[in-house]
Formats: C-alpha cells, sequence, structure tokens
C-alpha cells in the first residue's frame, strides 16, 4: 500500500510540555483513518502537524512520501481539505460562496471544462439538501447539522486526496450526528480519498474506521482494525475506554434483547473456531470479554440447545444499530 501519510518519530511540546511523544504512523491512501482518545490525548495536534498548522518539535512529517517542510505551504493546505467541530462558516457568504470558495482560491473555476454552479448544486444534492432551495441561503438561515454538511462540501469541493476531520459532530444532535456519519462514509467511498477523523467516541470511531489509532497521553497505544481491538486490547486503558464508550445501560443488555435487534450468525464454517459458550441470557459484556480471546462464542438457551453464534461482526452490527436508533 501507498502511504499518504507519514509519521517519523514525532514529537511535540508546547511551553515546555510534551504533548506528542514519539509518533510513528503511516496513514495508507484511500483510508479513512480515526484517531480516538480522551481529550489531552494529543489526536489534535496530530492532525495539525500534517496541514502545518503545528510544526514537530523533533522528527518528520511526509505527504504523499514528501516532507511537509519541502511544500510550499499554500500548496500543501489546497491538497488537504479541513472539518473543524466549530464549522466556521464564513456568515456573509451564502451558501454557494462558501462551498465554491476553494476552487474560487485556486483558480479551478476559471478553468475549462469546470461549471462552478453545476459542481455545487450537484454537491448540495450528494448530502439531501434541494440546490433550489440552499445555493442562495445564508449560514444564519441553517441548522447546525445543515451547517457542517455545508463545512464538508466546502472541504471537497476542489477534490483534495486528503481530508482531516477534527472531532466534526461532537457538538450535534444524536441524529444529526449519526445521519453525517453515514455521509463521510457514502463520500468516502465515492471519492476514495484519505481520511483522517479525530473523535472521542469510540463507538464513533468504531462505525467510521477501516483503522482506529488509539492515543492516551501524547503516546499512540494501539493501531489495529475495529475488529481487532474488539478482540485483543492493547491493555486495560483501551479495553476500559471501549468499555467505557459503550455506556453501562448498553453494556449490561442482554443477548437475549440485542438478538431481538440483531438476529444472531449461523456458525461461520471450518475455518472459524468456537471458543465456549454462552448463555442467551448474559450480558454483552460477558460476550465482549470472550470475543477478545475468541473468534465465536456459541449462544444457547436454557436447556443448553445453540440458537445461533456471536462474533465482533455480530457485536459491531448491534452497536450500528443502536447509534441509528439513537
Amino acid at each position: 500500500m501507498t502511504a499518504a501519510i507519514r509519521f517519523e518519530q514525532v514529537s511535540k511540546s508546547f511551553a515546555g510540555k510534551e504533548v506528542v511523544n514519539d509518533l510513528n504512523l503511516t496513514i495508507n491512501q484511500g483510508e479513512l483513518f480515526v484517531l480516538v482518545g480522551n481529550s489531552g490525548s494529543g489526536k489534535t495536534t496530530s492532525i495539525k502537524m500534517i496541514n502545518r498548522l503545528v510544526d514537530p518539535t523533533a522528527g518528520r512529517v511526509y505527504v504523499n512520501e514528501q516532507l511537509t517542510t519541502a511544500y510550499d505551504i499554500q500548496k500543501l493546505r489546497w491538497q488537504i481539505g479541513y472539518v473543524l467541530q466549530q464549522i466556521a462558516l464564513f456568515p456573509n457568504m451564502t451558501v454557494a460562496k462558501n462551498i465554491g470558495l476553494i476552487p474560487e482560491i485556486q483558480g479551478k473555476a476559471k478553468s475549462a471544462g469546470w461549471d462552478q454552479t453545476k459542481k455545487i448544486k450537484d454537491l448540495l444534492q450528494e448530502v439531501n439538501l434541494d440546490p433550489a432551495s440552499y445555493y442562495n441561503r445564508y449560514p444564519s438561515e441553517l441548522s447546525g447539522g445543515e451547517q457542517q454538511r455545508i463545512g464538508i462540501l466546502r472541504a471537497i469541493a476542489a477534490k483534495p486526496p486528503i481530508v482531516l476531520m477534527d472531532e466534526p459532530f461532537s457538538a450535534l444532535d444524536p441524529l444529526s450526528r449519526t445521519n453525517l456519519q453515514d455521509l463521510v462514509l457514502k463520500l468516502h467511498q465515492e471519492m476514495n480519498n484519505t481520511i483522517v477523523f479525530v473523535t472521542h467516541d469510540m463507538n464513533e470511531a468504531l462505525k467510521l474506521a477501516d483503522r482506529i489509532g488509539i492515543m492516551q497521553n501524547g503516546n499512540l497505544i494501539q493501531v489495529a482494525e475495529p475488529q481487532e481491538i474488539l478482540r485483543n486490547p492493547a491493555n486495560q486503558f483501551v479495553h476500559e475506554f471501549f468499555r467505557g464508550s459503550l455506556g453501562n445501560d448498553i453494556y449490561q443488555t442482554s443477548l437475549h434483547e440485542a438478538s431481538l435487534f440483531i438476529r444472531l450468525s449461523k456458525h461461520s464454517g471450518q475455518n472459524v473456531k468456537v471458543t465456549g459458550t454462552i448463555s442467551i441470557d448474559a450480558k454483552l459484556a460477558k460476550l465482549i470479554d470472550l470475543l477478545s480471546s475468541a473468534e465465536e462464542v456459541a449462544v444457547q438457551d436454557e436447556k443448553g440447545e445453540i440458537l445461533g453464534y456471536a462474533n465482533r461482526q455480530w457485536v459491531m452490527k448491534y452497536l450500528s444499530e443502536l447509534n441509528r436508533n439513537h
């Protein structure tokens, strides 16, 4: 795989306090990579070193195998879209002018074959906003979720190969947040760009990520696919962080209740080892603990008859279903 972004022994200090420590990480082209961690873990500082809003105290950051410091800083930022929690649309500009700002600055809007009006209208349709209704509106006339949709469109309008998203949905209501998560997945699939997404919400990370990087106190402590983190957390912090993200009520859900949302699976086949059994009345917490060392667990009724099988994918489908319904 080709690297889109690479950190080599990167550290960053502010006023003598180290906030990122010896970060070594490769993010592949076309990957949706999620950095997750508590406040102060260093995740936001890390992505700001990609577009040089912050420069490392030590180490090297590469974009497309070229040192970020070797780029003209304006040209570097032109190939990197940026979406913030604080949506930061220009209040005196219409929706259309906000979306078309970067292509206008780059001169694309005047280039042959580039129909700015059509592209803006097409983008609005992509996010289910009627161009006839929204094209000439101002940000003050939009809801928070609608403003963030425009913020995403502004970041991708010039088709940058890399998009950074820094906790973009954390201030939104649950329904808007879920809808925008689905939108990010849809746009990523269509554009095949590289997205680095920062969140403190493990559920959001599990839903979105091709791979997850977990940070604690400036250190990157695990990088893995979502299923691997569920199966094999690197340490107690990762285990507890995942458990905490579920919430006590969810963690104490019975498998019987969960199976009403997502039906238990059939056995995956000879190549998958079934390790242990669990009662249909047991809690989700017990299943997750079993899946830390098993690929698949047989679920039994009170008579010992097997009702189906539960694996990591089944748990993640259940969590995604909860996200959609809350």
